[in-house]
């Protein structure tokens, strides 16, 4: 039940402290830099009401975000183009605007209600906007979010699309020595359960509704893709699971015969790595079967098995990926087909498929991030400018209600069930 509001009284309220770096780093800075720091909480009751709802308790969170390296970070970074990991990678923080930072907390207590009712939101979790200045500085602007990364898991790709193609192959950024690709960088469609696909657009619909009302837009699904039986390494350097040459139907659901390596690995286990996997990796693969929660009451067994017709047998249920005890787990660990595609000269996906056809058995990880873009003056102008040199289509300044219907219509055609299988035809 929803008991706890966030009012406009708690939106204005704030909290001054004043911090300063660790003797021991002032012993290593040049003489004369600034050691001492203003730092500022923006409506910290509403913050700690999302902390709370994420289990997350506010003193590991501030020792976990202010510490010498990210108050070194964040006083000389760049808005808008900096992403920083706590010291836990738990959390990503971001340099905004102070506009940026007012949309933020004009739209929490809307979205805090939005959270609480939909455990299994995609949209990533503010976790406090706050401000840092040095003495006699500027001050700097920034969000905590959950990290949708997970840094402890490696990731072959990791996306930030947006469903517009203008201005989406430039700029790019790295969080640690990971490339986050763009729009015109997608060259996959995805294959995931009926029931799992339902369960994303229904969300996503959820979600955009929330920020559509709220009048946000720009914002972005961040998807991390994990092959399996990748190592580290780019996923173009792997066969694929099966190619235009075999029949799905014809995969035998024995492990050691599904799986086709770069390497041909001499490991024929159902482990099947492309490469001795890492400690790391295993203990993913123990978590990936070890979270999963059955969504229904029913003993009968899922059809989702069937459907992969020797899908490996360590990839969870992929019936079993909702729990609505935690917002965390949709989203996270769902497993699926990727099909690589052709783009078209545009940028945009077409229908044709390359000459051999490549296939991974994948493990997706989403979220959409970057809430806290209005469509104020600056993005009308930028609106106004752009539509005159390109089609309106392509463009990600656009009117919150054009851009949820654009973003729920891209995410349903990169994600398609796994009926449309092209190989269910054998």
């Amino acid at each position: 039940m929803f008991t706890r509001k966030i009012t406009a009284k708690d939106v204005k309220a704030t909290e001054k402290n004043r911090i300063r770096y660790s003797s021991k780093h002032i012993k290593h800075l040049p003489p004369g830099t600034v050691t001492e720091f203003e730092w500022k909480d923006y409506c910290p009751l509403g913050f700690n009401l999302v902390q709370e709802l994420e289990d997350i308790n506010h003193a590991e969170y501030m020792k976990s975000i202010c510490n010498d390296e990210t108050l070194r970070k964040l006083s000389s970074g760049k808005v808008g183009h900096m992403f920083l990991l706590s010291k836990d990678d738990r959390f990503l923080i971001k340099i905004l605007r102070k506009s940026e930072i007012k949309v933020i907390l004009e739209m929490l207590p809307g979205y805090y209600r939005h959270i609480h009712k939909n455990r299994t939101t995609l949209l990533s979790k503010n976790y406090g906007a706050h401000s840092l200045k040095p003495i006699g500085g500027v001050k700097t602007y920034f969000v905590v979010m959950s990290n949708i990364l997970q840094s402890d898991v490696f990731m072959n790709k990791v996306y930030d699309l947006k469903g517009s193609s203008q201005g989406r192959t430039n700029k790019k950024i790295k969080v640690r020595d990971k490339t986050i690709l763009k729009d015109t960088d997608l060259d996959f469609h995805f294959y995931v359960d009926s029931l799992a696909r339902h369960r994303l657009l229904k969300q996503t619909k959820l979600d955009c509704e929330l920020l559509e009302n709220e009048g946000i837009m720009d914002y972005s699904l961040m998807l991390g893709l994990q092959v399996k039986g990748s190592c580290q390494g780019s996923v173009d350097g792997l066969s694929p699971v099966y190619d235009s040459f075999t029949s799905r139907g014809s995969v035998d659901s024995n492990s050691s015969k599904l799986m086709k390596t770069a390497s041909n690995s001499p490991d024929r286990s159902s482990t099947m790595y492309s490469c001795t996997p890492s400690r790391d990796s295993l203990d993913s693969e123990n978590s990936v079967i070890e979270s999963v929660v059955s969504i229904s009451p029913s003993p009968a067994p899922t059809k989702a098995s069937d459907s992969l017709q020797g899908s490996i047998a360590s990839m969870p249920e992929l019936t079993d990926i909702f729990q609505n005890g935690s917002s965390t787990n949709f989203g996270m660990k769902i497993p699926g087909r990727a099909r690589r595609v052709e783009r078209g000269e545009s940028g945009s996906i077409v229908g044709k498929n390359i000459r051999e056809e490549e296939w991974y058995d994948v493990i997706l990880y989403l979220g959409i991030i970057d809430i806290f873009q209005d469509y104020g003056l600056r993005k009308r102008i930028e609106h106004c400018y752009k539509s005159i040199q390109h089609s309106s289509k392509t463009i990600s300044a656009v009117h919150p209600k054009t851009y949820s219907s654009r973003f729920q219509d891209f995410v349903s055609q990169i994600f398609l069930p796994e009926e449309d299988h092209p190989s269910h035809s054998y």
